[in-house]
């Protein structure tokens, strides 16, 4: 059964922001958005002290790392292991279990942080501050969202669902194939001085999803890219539209009609409608970036993106092809059930 009230929801509170953040002009405004539609996907709001305990981890995370790179860019060799290093500290999160939205938050301070301190100090400046500002912004209308229009009451008693305990995995092995699939990425697109900053937190985001199943690998990294080209195509619609009526409430319709057909699409539950979130976020990120000071040649620049995108995709897959069979994934559970089968057999031979 759709979720109607979730559709709604999701639509209107990130187009809202989105909205806002235009009217305002505040810096990186998009990204308000962004974070918008990954609160408002959820069952509920974030807790108040949830929120502010986010808003202030982003803060100093990125203080953090604007203040490390600023002090390290003179030293360029020193400049870039200092950023393998905060990339496997990032990783090192994802292994131990820490909230997705936490790890997005320490690979952006660890891939983005850098190559911003590196093309100006002042973005990245404003880029520290500016995040965890949208964080808050999209905190704010998630809550006022949830308020407005709460979460639909399910009248079906929920089943108890029995816990299965998964097998661990060595969280050493992990971290190490994840940073070997994505550190070279990163020091070739510093040396090479140039590309899609999106595409370097694309790296590292696919690094950590296809990590813990390869089998499911080229599956998971071919979605991620039909998502990403669809919600290209529905930011490039939406731009042309824009263009042709630069008023600024028909661009608020054109966004609200955006939000609108992504949230309906995830709220289908069609097949393809885990796409959507997906679709919505780099639907946000295009068509912000293109509306933003500097968006000449949005047609070309969007095209651009999608190219690169596919590219790092591309680049990911090869490299776990390779990572894989160099260094495979590693239960501990069946090893331990190895040896204890061994121990076993030995003791019955001594027997």
């Amino acid at each position: 059964m759709k979720d109607e009230r979730k559709g709604v929801r999701l639509a209107i509170g990130v187009a809202g922001v989105f909205i806002a953040g235009m009217l305002l002009q505040w810096p990186f405004a998009f990204l308000g958005a962004v974070f918008a539609s990954m609160f408002l996907q959820g069952p509920a709001a974030p807790s108040f002290g949830a929120g502010v305990k986010t808003v202030l981890t982003a803060v100093l995370m990125l203080l953090f790392g604007f203040a490390l790179f600023s002090v390290l860019l003179p030293y360029r060799p020193t400049f870039m292991i200092a950023q393998v290093l905060m990339l496997m500290w990032a990783f090192s999160l994802s292994v131990t279990g820490k909230p997705p939205l936490i790890v997005i938050l320490a690979l952006i301070e660890a891939v983005l942080m850098p190559f911003l301190v590196h093309l100006s100090l002042d973005i990245a400046l404003i880029f520290a501050i500016a995040l965890p500002l949208n964080m808050a912004a999209a905190l704010l209308a998630t809550w006022v969202a949830f308020g407005l229009i709460p979460a639909q009451v399910m009248s079906t008693p929920a089943e108890a669902v029995p816990t299965v305990d998964q097998p661990s995995f060595d969280a050493m092995r992990r971290l190490l194939r994840m940073t070997l699939v994505t550190a070279p990425f990163v020091v070739l697109f510093f040396m090479l001085d140039g590309g899609a900053v999106i595409t370097l937190l694309f790296v590292g985001i696919l690094s950590f999803q296809l990590a813990a199943s390869t089998a499911d690998g080229p599956k998971v990294a071919t979605a991620m890219l039909l998502a990403n080209l669809i919600g290209g195509f529905m930011a490039w619609v939406a731009y042309q539209l824009i263009v042709i009526n630069t008023q600024f409430g028909f661009m608020a319709i054109i966004v609200l009609l955006n939000c609108f057909i992504l949230s309906n699409w995830l709220i289908s539950g069609k097949p393809s409608s885990a796409l959507a979130g997906t679709a919505l976020s780099a639907s946000l990120i295009l068509l912000g970036g293109s509306m933003a000071p500097f968006g000449d040649d949005v047609d070309v620049k969007m095209l651009d993106r999608l190219l690169q995108l596919g590219g790092a995709l591309a680049w990911v897959l090869l490299s776990f092809v390779t990572v894989d069979h160099l260094l495979p994934e590693r239960r501990l559970n069946t090893r331990l059930d190895q040896s204890d089968t061994n121990e076993t057999e030995q003791g019955a031979q001594q027997a």
